[in-house]
């Protein structure tokens, strides 16, 4: 009976549409029922939100930005920003006598209500100006704004695929892949414009497409509000929003809901016009033009060229937001190579040349942009950033043409996005600001420290004080529970099954029940191979520490050697390391202390020589002879010493104040020549004690 009425209540949609889109619907609907696709996007809006708000990433100089114009807007009644950005951010300019965030306000301005009303929630739970009070504001505000839209952008991408006639099963497929395979999921976490602007982009061409079926003009309405808002957070979003209102144009069948899109549209370019006229004067004054037009605005000068920094496309700059490992789109979102063959197969929908238009546009729009933007990677990589930062907005339109693969294409689909949500589970979980010095970061930063469950250890605050949980201020919810680090994320990889298995059996993934039983069982293993390798940690520290000759490593994070539990402890069988990858990947400021004995082969006088970034010390028997000179840079430092044949104690230093780092140990033995201190005269502290 359910399904007789499926089908009665379908053909009296299907009745007037063309025969090709009537039949695309109709595959649609008879996917699955009205309560499935309910439930399906319950599930995707919840465990969206659930792993967005698992993860509080701390400070960084583009959410501070939009947090400043928020205590200022609301505390100070001023759009500058004087007082609060003396710190914590250097995306600021300098307009008359006052500083001002160069962000896009949009982020801020939908902050202000959710920051008023839990700031005075969090009153009573956590003194206030307290860093838990600041940790836990910044949190839940990003929490109930982008988090939690973007959680909503994973539902929309689901329904659109039904829209443009996708099953429910790949449809749910490819919202899955946007909101965990890609770099929406790292800035879903943080208050950013970016991911902001991809909702509103999203969600604005949803209601177009779909706008058929439920002809409205307060649809269009809030389309073209959507369209401008994401302007309002991201100022590249114009490109598409422009685009958009060409689409409204071909699309939308009455005037009535043009001049509603527009009138939405233009709502928001008056609040921007607004702000623009109150903080600067002009209401036409971007704040990015400061760095152009208004001297002392030096701190990136590379948008003093072109337009905001904004020249032409270059190919080495392509290549690197493409295909490099330091900022690659495609190295670290592989599942995306897939929108190559989607974008023909796409293109094969004659009835959709629209919509294949403007999301080519889209997608071409920000990678020429980016390609354009600066010649560094502060500026076209998004700075400290996973993937290419600035290409968020785009996002969905990369992922759409997913849905339209045929279903030869399933294993490869799930394959790719398997591989590149272990990627994004891994920035996500450590630190998704990918510093300057890795020209793999995901390699060789992220994944380092996720083996070694070193998670959530930004340290860096808002509004100033100390750490939040243990040494770190960043948390995971696991974290904050207190739970061991190689199991912080279990909960989370709990909520992905259940979840998945859930979506998967209302989506219709198997055909029967030995394809569901196998398929489940996939499903499991798969994101347990995503969540594991934190829980090897302890394994993989015992077998750091196996090595008979070298020196016993203590890596610590700050620079001094603190009493706490080292954040890695390893034999390292020489001294001789050339990048802060080789150096267990510490962020800045960090320091490692080396203790154990060295086996001098003869009596004699010893010289050594320490080539470090930044610096380092040494001492043997309790005597300096190298002195640790302090928190300066001193690339190289030598000292002397008379040693008797046989073991000697020996403690060794190093301390990296900021950027890269290094260290080198060189001797001289009596007679002999400079080389490296070689592993067969080192022994680590337990295996000294030992012997």
């Amino acid at each position: 009976m359910g399904l007789v009425r499926i089908r009665q209540a379908t053909a009296g949609h299907v009745a007037c549409r063309s025969t090709a889109h009537a039949r695309q619907e109709l595959a649609q609907t008879m996917s699955v029922g009205a309560r499935e696709n309910r439930r399906i996007e319950t599930s995707l809006f919840l465990v969206s939100w659930f792993t967005y708000t698992y993860f509080y990433q701390g400070s960084d100089q583009s959410t501070a930005a939009r947090f400043d114009l928020i205590r200022s807007l609301l505390e100070r009644r001023t759009l500058w920003i004087d007082g609060y950005c003396g710190y914590n951010t250097a995306d600021i300019v300098h307009v008359g006598a006052h500083y001002y965030s160069v962000k896009a306000p949009g982020t801020s301005l939908l902050g202000l209500i959710p920051w008023r009303i839990l700031t005075a929630l969090l009153g009573p739970l956590a003194t206030p100006g307290t860093p838990m009070f600041w940790a836990l504001a910044t949190w839940l505000t990003t929490a109930f704004t982008v988090s939690a839209l973007v959680a909503g952008a994973v539902v929309v991408m689901y329904r659109l695929g039904g829209a443009l006639g996708a099953s429910a099963g790949r449809s749910a497929g490819v919202a899955l892949i946007m909101g965990f395979a890609t770099i929406l999921f790292p800035y879903a976490t943080e208050m950013t414009g970016e991911p902001l602007a991809a909702f509103c982009l999203l969600t604005s061409f949803y209601l177009m497409v779909a706008f058929e079926r439920e002809p409205a003009w307060e649809r269009a309405l809030y389309a073209g509000l959507l369209a401008g808002w994401a302007v309002l957070c991201d100022f590249p979003s114009m490109m598409v929003a422009t685009a958009l209102a060409v689409y409204a144009l071909r699309k939308l069948p009455r005037w009535l809901d043009v001049v509603a899109f527009a009138a939405g549209a233009s709502a928001i370019a008056a609040i921007l016009l607004a702000y623009n006229w109150l903080a600067f004067g002009n209401p036409f004054f971007l704040s990015s033009m400061a760095y152009e037009l208004v001297p002392g605005n030096s701190q990136f000068p590379e948008q003093m060229h072109g337009f905001v920094g904004i020249t032409y496309p270059r190919l080495r700059i392509l290549w690197d937001i493409l295909v490099d490992p330091q900022r690659g789109l495609f190295f670290c979102n592989p599942v995306l190579i897939l929108a190559i063959p989607g974008f023909i197969y796409f293109y094969r929908r004659s009835e959709r040349r629209a919509e294949f238009a403007l999301t080519a546009f889209a997608f071409a729009a920000f990678v020429l942009f980016n390609g354009s933007f600066g010649k560094s990677i502060v500026s076209w990589g998004g700075g400290t950033a996973t993937g290419p930062r600035q290409m968020t907005p785009a996002t969905p339109f990369m992922v759409l043409p997913l849905l339209f693969l045929p279903e030869a294409f399933d294993v490869t689909l799930a394959g790719l996005g398997g591989l590149s949500a272990f990627v994004m589970v891994m920035a996500t979980a450590t630190n998704p600001h990918f510093p300057y010095e890795y020209d793999n970061p995901v390699r060789d930063f992220a994944m380092q420290h996720y083996l070694r469950a070193d998670l959530s250890f930004n340290r860096d605050t808002y509004f100033g004080g100390g750490p939040v949980v243990g040494d770190t201020v960043a948390f995971n919810l696991g974290k904050l529970a207190g739970l061991p680090g190689p199991i912080q994320l279990l909960p989370l990889a709990l909520v992905w099954i259940a979840a998945a298995l859930e979506i998967a059996e209302d989506a219709g993934w198997w055909p029967n029940r030995k394809r569901a039983l196998l398929g489940s069982a996939v499903i499991a293993i798969g994101i347990g191979v995503i969540f594991a390798p934190p829980m090897t940690a302890p394994l993989s520290e015992a077998l750091l520490l196996k090595p008979r000759h070298g020196l016993l490593g203590r890596y610590y994070l700050g620079c001094t050697t603190p009493d706490e539990r080292p954040r890695l402890q390893r034999v390292d069988p020489e001294i001789d390391f050339a990048t802060v990858a080789e150096m267990g990947a510490m962020p800045f400021p960090s320091c490692v202390v080396w203790t154990g004995s060295l086996l001098a082969p003869e009596t004699g006088l010893y010289h050594f020589i320490i080539d470090a970034d930044d610096s380092g010390w040494l001492t043997i028997d309790g005597r300096p002879v190298i002195a640790d000179p302090g928190f300066v840079n001193r690339p190289v430092a030598a000292g002397v010493i008379y040693l008797s044949a046989g073991p000697h104690r020996i403690a060794l230093g190093e301390r990296n104040v900021a950027g890269d780092a290094a260290m080198r140990l060189y001797w001289w033995t009596p007679g002999g020549r400079r080389e490296l201190v070689p592993s067969r005269v080192l022994l680590p502290e337990q295996q000294a004690a030992s012997g």
